[in-house]
């Protein structure tokens, strides 16, 4: 074994001079979230080793020399998927059993030990490049909890955060820019705490600063998440504002699981009005993208009726393009920091800081019934800078959130030494089930308390509290303002080129009348994109080419101020003396 790990670090390592990760423009993760949000619908690709064993979930040491498709063809999946006017795809790289679709060298349960390609085959490589070429984000998926190796059935040792962070590591590192990270088998199988998330967020971010990072907490709010995760057959989004991703499985009830069987190629699939109807028409207004799984055969291809449904959605469905951009957010914890402990005035403090959340069993916070009440979380060391903290109230099975215990009205405090506390933030909220945000001046601290003053039925209840940094406020309740810009702002859309859809980002210093419009090389207006008095801000706008040929088009954006003697300051390329600015962009069919 370990002769062969060396020999696969060679390889790895060798591997990794050929990769580049493209250097992103530094963007904050509501714009992040903004973007992704605009992809709307996507595959989720549920393939292998349980589709060749047709053992049960999670099943370990599985027989890794029946791991060989015939013919893999991940170009296949793309075409079904751009006929379905798909945005972007999800691997499973890893599931719960373990098994690896690259080359991990930290494992020789993996392709490179299966008899496909005689050892030389990497779907996870494949994947990527078949969607990038067809104009699809590739997204990765891989679970923490790996059964074979045992990582996730005891104590977390440090044996086990090596494994961990080197395999994300890997699929971070060798297979270009990844959209989206969906770690699976974490906060329902071990916790934040055990696996500690700031450990895992940190590396993902330095070794992909434009890479969402989302795990399938079962919560219903962004504790410790990019984006909300909706998994199929647990709960529905119903007046979401928030980036999210919802999941079901187009053949049903067949499979094994999410994966393939032998009953999927006549299995009664979703209809076309399930999924256009039902799920992309109600998820598209709000904000959630709709992610179909579709698992591919043992030849590594998706069956024909899988394919030609899709292409029937495709025909019957079409983006809305005039759906606003994703609402201000609330402020981000960009570094959070894992809890090293916690005490309470009354009940099991642990239960708000370790961060295990299951859909079928929650731990909570819950004080006596005689108020005030705290919580005081030690961060473990002292920081300079703690400057905000999230409040998760009570959730109960099945996904359940409540007000049971929701605090009214609080008061935060700090300390460096547990014995002299600051007062750095006091407010009300209004004792609903939603993750309650607040930002303070970055303050040194080593121990910060939740002080409940009054709640609903008389106790606090938390399912999570976390702390962190470095957050990024927005206008919403509860948070400090995101400053306003101080220019007229016209960027590069993005993607450019692009096919047939890109994104055009712009920021208004004040109120003012908007005009955003798209002209060919001749000067012909081809699309009027905005027309229409805006608020200051940031604005995005989708602008699609499908009915346009391919070429250079050009999109001037002008903007009266309403503010009598606000005069402009512009930036970018492509100023005009009337107040506009003009950019080229270019869209390749």
């Amino acid at each position: 074994m370990t002769g062969f790990r060396a020999l696969k670090d060679v390889i790895i390592t060798l591997a990794t001079l050929l990769v580049i990760i493209l250097p992103l423009q530094s963007q904050t993760t509501e714009e992040l979230q903004r973007e992704f949000a605009e992809l709307r619908f996507g595959a989720f690709i549920h393939f292998s080793i349980m589709t060749f064993t047709g053992a049960q979930w999670a099943t370990p040491n599985q027989d890794v020399g029946k791991f060989d498709p015939t013919n893999l063809d991940c170009g296949q999946w793309a075409d079904a998927a751009v006929a379905a006017k798909m945005k972007f795809g999800i691997l499973t790289t890893k599931h719960h059993d373990g098994f690896c679709l690259w080359n991990s060298a930290y494992t020789d349960n993996d392709v490179a030990s299966s008899p496909w390609k005689n050892g030389q085959g990497d779907v996870v490589a494949e994947f990527v490049d078949a969607f990038r070429a067809h104009g699809l984000e590739p997204c990765l998926y891989y679970s923490v909890w790996d059964n074979t190796h045992g990582v996730g059935n005891g104590p977390i040792t440090a044996q086990d955060m090596e494994f961990i962070k080197g395999q994300i590591t890997e699929l971070l590192s060798y297979y270009g820019n990844i959209r989206m990270l969906f770690i699976d088998g974490w906060s329902w199988k071990m916790g934040h705490k055990n696996v500690p998330y700031d450990e895992i967020r940190t590396l993902v971010k330095e070794l992909q600063p434009g890479c969402l990072l989302v795990d399938n907490t079962h919560l219903r709010c962004l504790y410790d998440n990019d984006l909300i995760h909706y998994e199929a057959g647990s709960a529905y989004p119903s007046n979401n504002t928030f980036p999210a991703i919802f999941s079901l499985l187009i053949n049903k009830n067949s499979g094994n699981d999410w994966f393939w069987d032998a009953r999927v190629p006549n299995a009664s699939l979703l209809s076309v009005s399930e999924i256009v109807n039902n799920n992309l028409n109600r998820l598209e207004p709000q904000w959630c993208s709709f992610i179909l799984n579709c698992p591919p055969n043992r030849d590594g291809r998706l069956d024909s009726n899988i394919v030609d449904r899709l292409k029937e959605v495709g025909q019957a469905w079409s983006p809305t393009m005039s759906r606003p951009p994703l609402p201000p957010q609330a402020p981000k914890i960009e570094k959070p920091v894992t809890p090293a402990s916690a005490a309470a005035t009354s009940g099991n403090a642990y239960y708000a800081i370790d961060g295990i959340n299951d859909r079928f069993y929650y731990s909570v916070w819950q004080s006596s019934t005689s108020l005030p009440q705290s919580i005081t979380i030690d961060l473990g060391r002292e920081y300079s800078d703690i400057s905000i903290l999230s409040y998760v109230p009570k959730y109960q099975s099945y996904i359940d959130p409540r007000t049971e215990g929701s605090i009214k009205s609080y008061i935060i405090s700090t300390s460096t030494d547990n014995a002299s506390f600051t007062e750095v933030a006091r407010g009300e909220w209004n004792g609903d089930v939603h993750m309650k945000v607040v930002t303070f001046p970055p303050t040194a601290a080593r121990y910060v308390r939740l002080e409940a003053l009054t709640a609903n039925d008389g106790y606090a209840a938390a399912t999570e509290i976390a702390i962190g940094r470095e957050s990024r406020p927005t206008s919403v309740e509860n948070s400090q303002r995101r400053p306003l810009p101080n220019e007229f702002v016209l960027e590069q859309n993005y993607p450019n080129p692009f096919n047939p859809e890109t994104r055009i980002h712009y920021a208004l210093k004040s109120s003012s009348k908007v005009r955003l419009s798209v002209y060919d090389l001749l000067g012909r207006e081809v699309a009027i994109l905005v027309e229409r008095d805006q608020n200051a801000g940031g604005h995005d706008v989708m602008f699609s080419g499908a009915n346009l040929s391919s070429g250079i088009y050009f999109y001037r954006l002008s903007a009266v101020p309403m503010a009598a003697g606000d005069l402009f300051s512009r930036r970018g390329d492509g100023q005009t003396a009337d107040g506009a600015i003009t950019k080229k962009m270019t869209l390749a069919k």
